[in-house]
């Protein structure tokens, strides 16, 4: 085999199945390299996903009525480019038509399913351990209190992750219910995955001292913390090394080195969410009844309605008419008023991409519209997107969703997809928006009629579940989201198609020990809140290379345990060629040998010469 070209080799493993191609990446480096083809993955990815599996339950069999065998076949070459048969069957190349026929469809079918953008780089090895391997669930170190009899721990109250340069998790952060900021270790380092490497002291956040005893302090801390319930409560800022923490209508800045409080920003109402945080890019601040630009290095500026405000009447329902007398904060510029509470996500677009029409900022809550910010004219308020639901997530893909047949017709085109979950008459709502460089083809939020627009991408599953959705997040090709059930389903970039599901209430039993406390298990009806990828690539028009095991999930439950999702067997630290090292293994048994031989020679040579000197003695 070694001396057969790659190509045929290629040819002859793709007839193996999964367990036997990773079986045999073990035998020498020529087959590792082989056995992990990207070709070669990304059919097998095909070949196992649900649509392909469909369709070929679907085929005609001898089983079925003759009439009924005949409407599929029509409706298979309707819906195919490159049916099975050929004009003349009894012609003498009517077999290689046939042959030449299935390959065609064949390819035609893995064009149609393949779910990566043009110029985008994929590995669809680790996309078919993602989408079929074993899961498994380790819950972080928690933080203990009290007697260790007690078993007593803090619960997490938001979460956030400081990325590295190449884009990983290096490090997760997280406030505590008592007020401080806790920090572990989110990097696949074997042995220190989950572990606290930092903890601030107690009451940092809510600004309870040491004037304080520690029972007051504790129950104090515990009320402001938990008091608003605000899922976007932290953002970390991974290249300036800090993050904000919302308690109340208060917005603290720390330090991730010295785990100390830098600033603090008041604002007039509960803040309810935060932007991600990218230095120079302002944060957004959400609260219950305005938005603000927060810019951590200007001065703080003071505000009234006649100044610096701009009123927000989109939405139907009573006005408010809040007091902005004691407004005081690090905004940028004005705010704006909301008319309805109350914001619970915000998504910031990158603002070098290309222009689509569109703004930077989105704004997504409790009120059944999108609203769209131009950060260069805020706070006057771009546009809306009328969606109909009550969303609670918004996340962004750096393409912009559009139908096979577009790109087949059109080509592709640059911009993003804005993707929003929430909840519609009681179901989970899943909609996908495309804002593409393409006016025809991508949604304008000051077009009041963008969503009648047939020729706009647009996707909008108000079935996506029986439960209100919680979070959503782009993973690989994918898209995950979870329930209120306690449920984490996969979904294709059409939000459609299904690719695995589970429950951490009956899916996941216990963690694995050694990551975080023996025998932590989840409680009876618990959920994901947030969900958080350990790659940060959400934001890059390619994606890059992640490296094998390490494009997670990491999740934050409703219990206030924090955990981190991966699939199958965790990478080996050192891979050995078992040809390499059988090779080694005979020439050392070789090297045995000649000792043992070279020895056995030395003894007999020995024996010789003293047989020789006893019978000089006549013995």
């Amino acid at each position: 085999m070694h001396h057969l070209p790659d190509e045929l080799v290629l040819q002859i493993i793709c007839y193996l199945e999964p367990e036997e191609l990773i079986n045999l990446q073990h035998v020498s480096r020529q087959f590792l390299r082989l056995s992990r083809d990207n070709n070669l993955w990304r059919s097998l990815c095909f070949e196992h996903s649900a649509a392909e599996r469909r369709r070929r339950r679907m085929l005609p069999t001898t089983d079925l009525d003759p009439r009924l065998v005949e409407l599929i076949r029509a409706a298979n070459d309707v819906a195919n480019a490159f049916p099975f048969g050929v004009h003349d069957p009894s012609a003498p190349s009517a077999d290689t038509q046939v042959q030449r026929n299935v390959g065609k469809r064949r390819a035609a079918l893995l064009a149609n399913w393949d779910p990566s953008y043009p110029g985008e780089k994929v590995d669809f090895y680790q996309e078919f351990i993602q989408r079929h391997a074993p899961h498994e669930l380790r819950w972080f170190q928690e933080a203990k209190h009290g007697s260790q009899d007690d078993n007593l721990r803090h619960e997490a109250t938001g979460a956030g992750i400081v990325y590295g340069t190449d884009g990983l998790a290096e490090k997760l952060v997280a406030p505590l219910e008592d007020g401080s900021v806790c920090v572990w270790d989110a990097s696949a380092r074997e042995g220190q995955l989950g572990r606290i490497v930092a903890r601030s002291a107690v009451g940092l956040l809510p600004g309870k001292g040491s004037d304080l005893d520690m029972d007051t302090r504790l129950r104090q801390s515990r009320a402001a913390m938990t008091e608003t319930g605000a899922i976007e409560c932290v953002s970390v800022d991974s290249r300036a090394g800090k993050a904000f923490f919302s308690v109340q209508n208060t917005l603290n800045e720390v330090d991730l080195h010295t785990l100390q409080v830098v600033s603090r920003a008041p604002y007039p109402f509960p803040i309810t969410a935060l932007s991600e945080a990218r230095h120079p890019t302002p944060l957004t601040v959400g609260t219950n009844w305005t938005l603000h630009l927060h810019d951590s290095r200007a001065p703080p500026s003071t505000y009234t309605p006649a100044a610096g405000a701009s009123r927000c009447e989109l939405i139907a329902g009573a006005p408010s008419s809040p007091s902005f007398s004691r407004l005081k904060t690090g905004d940028v510029g004005a705010h704006v008023s909301l008319a309805q509470p109350g914001a619970l996500s915000i998504a910031h677009l990158p603002t070098a991409r290309e222009w689509d029409a569109n703004g930077d900022i989105w704004v997504a809550g409790r009120f059944t519209s999108l609203l769209n910010f131009d950060r260069r004219y805020f706070p006057r308020l771009r546009g809306t997107v009328h969606s109909g639901a009550r969303l609670s997530c918004l996340a962004a893909l750096p393409f912009p969703f559009v139908s096979r047949s577009s790109v087949s017709k059109h080509g592709a085109a640059a911009g993003h997809t804005l993707v929003a979950a929430g909840e519609y008459k009681g179901k989970g709502s899943l909609e996908l928006y495309s804002l593409s460089t393409d006016p025809s083809r991508g949604i304008n939020s000051s077009d009041s009629r963008t969503t009648r627009n047939s020729q706009a991408c647009y996707h909008n599953r108000q079935t996506a579940s029986a439960s209100k959705l919680l979070s959503v997040a782009p993973h690989g090709t994918r898209l995950v989201f979870s329930d209120g059930d306690g449920g984490l389903k996969w979904v294709e970039r059409d939000a459609s198609a299904a690719v695995r599901s589970l429950n951490i209430n009956i899916d996941v039993e216990k963690a694995k020990p050694g990551v975080a406390q023996r025998g932590s298990e989840p409680g009876y009806g618990d959920i994901v809140q947030k969900i958080l990828p350990t790659a940060d690539t959400s934001l890059h028009a390619t994606r890059p290379e992640v490296p094998l095991g390490q494009d997670n999930l990491i999740l934050w439950t409703g219990d206030g345990r924090l955990g981190v999702l991966g699939f199958g067997q965790p990478a080996e630290e050192e891979w050995k060629d078992a040809v390499e090292e059988w090779e080694g293994e005979a020439a050392e048994e070789r090297g045995r040998e000649r000792e043992y031989a070279g020895r056995m020679r030395e003894a007999l040579e020995m024996q010789a010469r003293e047989m020789r000197w006893l019978r000089g003695y006549g013995l």
